[in-house]
């Protein structure tokens, strides 16, 4: 399925689940817009009637201005509840079609949207694992599989390594240094050594790499941007909105 996007290509970082949060970035959409999460989306997370009942209410909002959500898997998503929805085709990626306007990118695919290419990689480590449960609150699939990175490698490689856009949860390995210890868990080095990969092979077309993860919100030279609370223009880099209310 190919679709027309008429409005602006947005992004901000992770939402986990909270549902006034993902009202109050819906209330800045214009008639058009996608609108990109770089990971732990979490709204298809304990998979239950009042996460459908919300969910069905964004989508119905969503088809009124002619939107979408868009989103990269985080280390906090139910990836087993994400892996129950059908796999299918939308703008040259392989995503889930969570609502007919809400879609998960599979990891490693390349979406081509207003003549972008948009290449996304979810996944990450959890570190907070002796605080949650396994198969209830977090999930093994949090970390990508052999599967996942050639499937990222196959698609990159068809691309010719052009891509205009990477969305990721993670970082390159070297932006770590400049971003602290939180995340530099081994569990999650080969990731971030994939990522440094990507980058490599990729730089010279990207015009800008956004990742969420770390809960901060600080751009790294020209083409980098760790987001959290902002609202981005994916296009200009320019930030439309924050939201004071989660930053208090």
């Amino acid at each position: 399925m190919e679709t027309e996007i008429s409005g602006r290509l947005l992004i901000t970082g992770d939402l986990h689940g909270d549902t006034a949060a993902l009202t109050m970035i819906t209330r800045q959409l214009r008639e058009g817009d996608a609108l990109f999460v770089a990971g732990d989306f979490g709204f298809v997370f304990w998979d239950n009637r009042d996460e459908h009942v919300f969910l069905d209410d964004v989508d119905r909002f969503l088809q009124k201005i002619n939107g979408y959500i868009i989103f990269a898997d985080g280390n906090h998503e139910n990836h087993r509840a994400l892996n129950k929805f059908p796999v299918e085709q939308w703008n040259n990626a392989r995503v889930h079609m969570i609502r007919s306007r809400i879609i998960h990118v599979l990891r490693g695919e390349v979406l081509c949207l207003k003549k972008k290419r948009i290449f996304c990689f979810g996944g990450a480590f959890s570190i907070d694992r002796a605080y949650r449960t396994l198969n209830k609150s977090y999930w093994k699939e949090e970390v990508p599989s052999e599967e996942d990175y050639e499937n990222g490698n196959k698609n990159l490689k068809a691309c010719d390594y052009k891509v205009d856009y990477v969305i990721t949860h993670t970082c390159p390995l070297n932006l770590i240094p400049s971003l602290g210890g939180y995340h530099s868990a081994m569990e999650e080095r080969q990731l971030q050594n994939y990522l440094q990969y990507v980058n490599e092979t990729v730089y010279d077309s990207l015009t800008r790499w956004y990742f969420g993860h770390w809960h901060r919100d600080q751009e790294f030279g020209e083409k980098f941007r760790v987001i959290y609370l902002d609202l981005v223009d994916m296009e200009t880099g320019k930030k439309i909105w924050h939201d004071k209310r989660m930053s208090k």
